[in-house]
């Protein structure tokens, strides 16, 4: 046994049936129940609190005459410890500060819930948050309510691009601007929400449009674990793209990227791509992508074409586009859901690969799988 003081894990009551059955644990999958335990189980449990050592809990069982061995109880602990029910309290991060660990609590909770990679302490998933560098592109609908979720989930630096100011129009569907903002770099005014929702997190704040310039997105790619892509990504049907330019060096550089969509009827999120070598590129798919995206219906076909080509006949009318706060808010609860798993590694990132449709209007799911893993 290698814990020092064995925490049966906060995110778990241990619960007792009339018939005197316990179970630790509420989550199926994720609990444990023991069927008429003896005595000496609850005891152990009482004192799996993360003060005592394991001889101090052998030594207080033994006090109390419960008949049962040493060895037995630590059978038992070690059980819990292989059923991912305990962890070690004996853990000083060197990462987060007090302040922080008091903030991030319900989410550590969590963390410890699932703990898909059994870590020692839940709160090493935090860390690596904190440690991350996440690349936003666009700050516009999609852009600022992904990075107000990143902020206050704990990732440690978010660089922020956008070339733009902040209109009155924003101000209905863009989460981190108010109405003294209009007027201002976009990057500015959400450098200043950002960090006045969670001062632990670095914000780097790059007032330009991104273009496809080989140099200039190698420079925002500089350490960066993952990047957002929050605007429609047309790469797959246009010759000369950011986006195509952004995936050729993320590829180069082994730098997730995620991507974005959707309008108030339905929003989409992903795929993502964890460019670790276990899929086909973003060329290889694009010829795919087409097929699907294009009718074969000629005539409609044709004014996709022309959408794509921004062949509009439009007169003096300015036609914008469109989307709400509440969609937007549900698409960036799950873009930083799957964020946050594919940083730290605490779940499966179930947007590998695959891009979820979801319709506001009929609630129904729809999972489109752009490629699969080898």
């Amino acid at each position: 046994m290698g814990l020092i003081k064995p925490l049966l894990k906060r995110s778990h009551h241990v619960l007792v049936s009339d018939e005197g059955d316990l179970c630790i644990g509420e989550i199926p999958g994720r609990s444990k129940i023991i069927p008429q335990p003896p005595p000496w189980v609850a005891v152990v449990l009482g004192l799996l609190d993360g003060q005592h050592t394991v001889p101090r809990i052998l030594k207080e069982v033994a006090a109390q005459g419960l008949g049962v061995a040493a060895e037995e109880v630590t059978v038992f602990i070690d059980a819990l410890v292989g059923f991912g029910l305990v962890e070690e309290n004996a853990w000083v991060s060197a990462v987060l500060g007090a302040e922080e660990l008091e903030r991030y609590d319900r989410q550590i909770l969590q963390f410890a819930l699932v703990d898909q990679q059994r870590v020692a302490n839940a709160v090493i998933y935090q860390e690596r948050l904190k440690q991350a560098r996440v690349l936003v592109l666009g700050m516009g609908g999609w852009g600022t309510w992904c990075c107000l979720q990143l902020a206050r989930c704990g990732v440690g630096t978010l660089r922020i691009v956008d070339g733009d100011t902040v209109e009155t129009s924003n101000l209905n569907r863009q989460i981190l601007y108010t109405a003294a903002d209009v007027g201002r770099s976009k990057v500015a005014a959400a450098t200043d929400s950002l960090r006045a929702h969670n001062p632990n997190v670095r914000v780097e704040g790059v007032a330009a449009f991104a273009e496809a310039d080989p140099q200039q997105l190698a420079g925002l790619l500089e350490q960066v674990d993952l990047v957002v892509l929050a605007w429609a990504s047309l790469g797959y049907y246009r010759q000369c793209t950011v986006e195509r330019v952004l995936h050729r060096l993320a590829a180069e550089r082994g730098i997730a990227v995620m991507e974005l969509g959707g309008d108030p009827l339905d929003i989409a999120v992903g795929p993502i791509y964890p460019y670790d070598g276990s899929h086909p590129d973003f060329e290889q798919l694009r010829v795919p992508a087409q097929q699907r995206f294009y009718s074969a219906e000629p005539l409609l076909r044709a004014f996709q074409e022309a959408r794509l080509r921004n062949a509009f006949c439009d007169g003096n009318r300015t036609v914008n586009a469109w989307q709400s706060a509440p969609s937007l808010g549900v698409m960036a609860g799950l873009a930083a859901d799957q964020a946050v798993n594919l940083l730290t590694g605490y779940d499966r990132c179930n947007l590998v690969g695959t891009r979820l449709h979801f319709s506001l209007q009929t609630y129904q799911f729809r999972e489109e799988v752009v490629f699969a893993r080898s």
